[in-house]
């Protein structure tokens, strides 16, 4: 498992970018989560729930009753990119919604995610990369360099 303390060195010397191309999908998703866990954010990798399809969510990040719902793409440069996030939105939006289902039926969850009020749940898109789009339909796209100041601000974007 990666430390974000050697992420950070590294990243003195290079853009986070080009640092974080060396790692996986695991690395990069884990790299997400710990962001999250810095801002005080209960988390849970790798959630998988079923209604009459089979899901999973890479992130749920849960603040009192703030909820992210966490896709991490971790695509470089390409040609069809614009689409594929679009795409990915598309899919993401519908999780994010059973999730807001299930988290409206489910006090266990709820329980465990420590969300006492009502939730707010937002669906959020990080990329390793800095995209054209930062907002498609209600999801957030936001690069992995910038998490953290997203949600530094976040009641600037909610």
């Amino acid at each position: 498992m990666v430390e974000l303390e050697e992420i950070e060195n590294l990243v003195r010397k290079n853009p986070m970018e080009e640092v974080l191309k060396n790692f996986d999908w695991k690395d990069f998703e884990e790299i997400v989560a710990e962001i999250f866990r810095r801002h005080d954010f209960i988390v849970k990798k790798n959630f998988r729930f079923k209604t009459k399809k089979r899901y999973e969510v890479d992130i749920i990040a849960a603040r009192q009753n703030l909820v992210f719902c966490v896709d991490c793409k971790r695509w470089s440069g390409g040609r069809y990119k614009k689409s594929g996030i679009k795409k990915s939105v598309e899919m993401q939006e519908k999780r994010t919604n059973v999730i807001k289902n299930i988290l409206e039926k489910n006090p266990i969850l709820r329980k465990t995610l420590k969300i006492e009020d009502e939730p707010e749940i937002k669906s959020l898109l990080v990329t390793l990369m800095e995209e054209d789009l930062v907002k498609e339909k209600n999801t957030f796209i936001v690069p992995v360099f910038k998490l953290n100041s997203f949600l530094l601000e976040i009641e600037n974007y909610i």
